[in-house]
């Protein structure tokens, strides 16, 4: 699982090297770097590559160059005319992905991903079985206890009828992108960009549709960078590894919960349950026992959390909220940056 983000022993995007003689794979991985922002060194002999081999931020070498006798590194995409001829070079050169001519999307993503030098971060998406069970309550304090353990959290909000992660996380009148300002963003998006455009409070980026409102047809090129440049982000089911249905512990809510259970197992790697206790409800282990999800933690509405949101401040402190979070984080071996090494 992802950490926190460590510093790259490597210079900025500027560095990045091209290396191939084949006029053909030079051109296509230029282009793939211009898509993704990047204004790379070139070298067209074996001598250059060996020059630059070390020194480079990233490495894009054409399989025409792809030699035994390199050391190894890391950060290394093998530009190829077809994937299947590419493996064995690109094992020689210890590539971590293969890039090929023609497949020009997949390209661009692997030649993103390794002038980012980010591994891909940890995408929990919350859910509630019906409105108002208090889904942005619990995303903001996942965020939260994220950001308490050293990790870098993004609150991405993918709900155009919410009445938006910024106003819950105090972070409305916070400068930075919305939704909307990324509307024309496609898959070159780098993940060294988005974090610093977003909006920030509490120490935590957020994503929100803002007072205009409005959300892309495809939010496929911010997550790519999302997951590269945030140690953990919440709010979206699309890629997510865990997502948490919040349920309260009533009859109709349980009922409309085992709905949903059946349409999110069919599109989330994983489910499983927080419920949020009622008088005379059902119960969090019945709650657990009629979705067919573990129920991993139970949670109630407070009225100091409310209360802190409509002034602004974001959700405040919640013990029970927030120990509710750190059971999600648990789950996922997201641990206390000090118990690592453990």
């Amino acid at each position: 699982m992802p950490r926190r983000a460590r510093p790259s022993p490597y210079p900025d995007h500027g560095s990045a090297l091209v290396a191939t003689a084949d006029p053909v794979l030079l051109e296509s991985a230029l282009r793939w770097c211009a898509a993704a922002g990047a204004a790379p060194e070139v070298a067209r002999d074996a001598a250059g590559l060996r020059r630059s081999w070390r020194s480079a931020s990233a490495v894009l070498v054409g399989q025409d160059l792809a030699a035994a006798d390199l050391p190894r590194r890391d950060r290394v995409v093998l530009v190829s005319h077809e994937r299947e001829s590419a493996w064995a070079p690109a094992v020689r050169v210890g590539a971590s992905g293969v890039a090929v001519v023609d497949q020009e999307d997949a390209a661009v993503a692997e030649v993103l991903q390794v002038l980012d030098g980010r591994r891909e971060g940890c995408l929990v998406s919350v859910v509630p079985a019906v409105g108002g069970a208090g889904a942005s309550t619990l995303a903001c304090f996942l965020a939260l206890e994220a950001s308490g353990r050293g990790l870098d959290a993004l609150l991405l909000d993918a709900d155009s009828s919410s009445g938006g992660l910024d106003v819950v996380l105090g972070a409305e009148h916070q400068d930075g992108a919305r939704w909307p300002d990324l509307l024309q963003v496609d898959g070159s998006l780098g993940a060294a960009t988005l974090p610093r455009v977003l909006p920030r409070a509490h120490g935590i980026a957020v994503l929100a549709p803002g007072a205009v409102g409005g959300l892309p047809e495809s939010v496929g090129g911010v997550l790519d960078a999302a997951v590269r440049g945030f140690d953990v982000g919440d709010d979206t089911l699309a890629r997510s590894v865990l997502t948490v249905l919040l349920v309260p512990e009533r009859v109709h809510a349980v009922a409309a919960g085992r709905r949903a259970v059946k349409e999110l197992q069919e599109r989330c790697a994983a489910v499983v349950a927080v419920s949020v206790s009622a008088r005379g409800g059902t119960g969090a282990t019945a709650v657990g026992e009629l979705l067919g999800v573990p129920a991993v933690a139970r949670v109630r509405h407070e009225r100091r959390v409310g209360l802190s949101v409509e002034g602004g401040r974001g959700p405040g402190r919640s013990r029970r909220w927030r120990g509710a979070a750190a059971g999600v984080l648990d789950l996922l071996g997201l641990d206390h940056p000090a118990a690592e090494g453990r």
